[in-house]
């Protein structure tokens, strides 16, 4: 067994009540994540996972806020111990301050902020808060205090795919240059209607060298199981080993049911397994689309 990146959720929750995202559902306020899964992550449960794993890349978030744990640069101290990289991806909002160095300090290799909304209306009717600015204001000067130590990038969603455009220039100018990701709107494994139309195929997750963990214990394939969480159970980290899970039957029979295209039901509405080569608008670091999943397919992963 070989894993190259494991997600591992150190906090379940989160503090935004986005439009398009299960955690809190279109109403911004029906969670489609029941309170199970919004635990936080033991600081020893997160170091027995990363002797289990051996990853090369950590990313401390999966689906729910990272910096909502306040001891997130201790977390960040076990992932350098074990010399794999430190990655996390989060709103911002609370990254500033002595909190945002002592994380830069810490050994923090990557960061990225999502900026969903390129002004500050469009900002607060999908991200459903106020921070537009602040949050703006916590990416610069993290990047000032970061420089060459730890990479600082943000992340977008087109809100309307007839002016796609328009939308990636007004988030450029936004962030005034560093790291960027530009993407379509996506789904959550159908808990958010999508608009991408193609064929599907798999979207190659199941054969991938990724772990994902969450903050309860529990091997989920992918991040984009949000909203079905429970569903889409492999099994937990607390009761068998990631290798007897890697290599069990739930995770053989999701592999398989890729291979045929007779896919689960936490998977069967993802508009991930749409073939829609043109899903990542812009970026300007290549390793975007692997991150993403975008770029996996079958034959990627078959026989590995």
């Amino acid at each position: 067994m070989y894993i190259d990146r494991a997600v591992i959720e150190v906090n379940g929750g989160c503090n935004y009540t986005c439009k398009m995202c299960p955690q809190t559902g279109p109403d911004g306020k029906t969670g489609a994540r029941g309170k199970n899964w919004l635990k936080k992550l033991p600081l020893d449960k997160f170091e027995d996972i990363i002797k289990q794993l051996k990853p090369n890349v950590v990313n401390l978030d999966g689906s729910g806020e990272a910096t909502l744990n306040r001891d997130l640069p201790m977390y960040i101290d076990v992932v350098k111990k074990y010399n794999a990289k430190a990655y996390v991806f989060s709103n911002g909002s609370k990254m500033q301050g002595s909190f945002m160095r002592d994380c830069v300090d810490a050994g923090l290799d990557f960061y990225r902020f999502s900026i969903i909304g390129y002004n500050e209306e469009t900002y607060q009717q999908w991200m459903n808060s106020f921070n537009f600015n602040k949050v703006l204001e916590n990416m610069f000067a993290m990047r000032e205090y970061a420089s060459d130590r730890c990479q600082v990038a943000s992340y977008h969603l087109i809100l309307n795919n007839d002016q796609i455009d328009y939308e990636k220039q007004k988030y450029l100018d936004m962030v005034c240059g560093g790291l960027v990701e530009i993407w379509k709107m996506h789904n959550w494994a159908g808990s958010y209607k999508s608009d991408r139309k193609g064929s599907k195929r798999t979207c190659g997750r199941p054969f991938s060298p990724d772990a994902v963990i969450r903050a309860n214990g529990a091997v989920h394939p992918c991040c984009q199981v949000l909203g079905r969480d429970d569903e889409a159970v492999l099994g937990n980290v607390y009761d068998n080993t990631f290798r007897d899970i890697w290599y069990g039957k739930a995770y053989s029979d999701l592999r398989e049911r890729h291979r045929s295209g007779d896919f689960p039901s936490f998977c069967k509405d993802c508009d991930f397994l749409i073939d829609d080569p043109e899903v990542l608008i812009y970026t300007n670091y290549a390793q975007s689309n692997k991150m993403n999943g975008a770029s996996f397919s079958l034959s990627d992963f078959q026989g590995k």
